[in-house]
């Protein structure tokens, strides 16, 4: 979407603001008038440059304190009280193993050992993947260092939940 995005800037940008570049050639076109089309060159410019901001990852930002981890990614933001959790762990990933296809990837996740069927509903903002029967709920996170920077700040506030 990024590379897209800024191929649509870099072209359509150019064609709004060089309109007369297509020049007069030898076949029949169309006659239009140069504002117009830089007007929409223009808007198809924007919109690749909208497109390339728009794909860029959004930063995870969390904090741990007496309530509990208030939880903010792009535009979802979220509390998970420490009152609606068991146990805590850090998933670390790995690779699908060698030979074996049917192997699942483990990717990085926070999983959390709830204390009641609804935690995935009440926190729908936060977890993107169908619930699955059981306690323990995966927050997927994108990569191993804020799995580990999560799992270390709950540490310090409530060690006792840290499995």
């Amino acid at each position: 979407m990024f590379i897209g995005g800024l191929a649509m800037l870099v072209f359509f940008g150019l064609a709004a603001i060089f309109p007369e570049a297509g020049g007069s050639s030898s076949s029949r076109r169309i006659k239009m008038p140069e504002e117009p089309a830089a007007f929409i060159f223009g808007m198809l410019a924007v919109g690749g440059l909208l497109t390339a901001i728009g794909s860029v990852p959004h930063m995870i930002r969390f904090a741990a304190d007496e309530r509990g981890l208030w939880w903010r990614a792009g535009r979802k933001s979220d509390l998970i009280e420490w009152d609606e959790v068991r146990a805590v762990r850090g998933q670390e990933p790995r690779p699908r193993p060698q030979g074996d296809p049917n192997a699942k990837v483990i990717v990085s996740a926070l999983v959390f050992t709830t204390k009641d069927p609804y935690f995935e509903s009440r926190h729908a903002k936060l977890f993107t993947r169908p619930s699955t029967p059981g306690p323990e709920v995966e927050l997927r996170l994108p990569n191993s260092t804020i799995m580990r920077e999560l799992t270390q700040e709950i540490a310090r506030v409530r060690p006792d939940l840290v499995t």
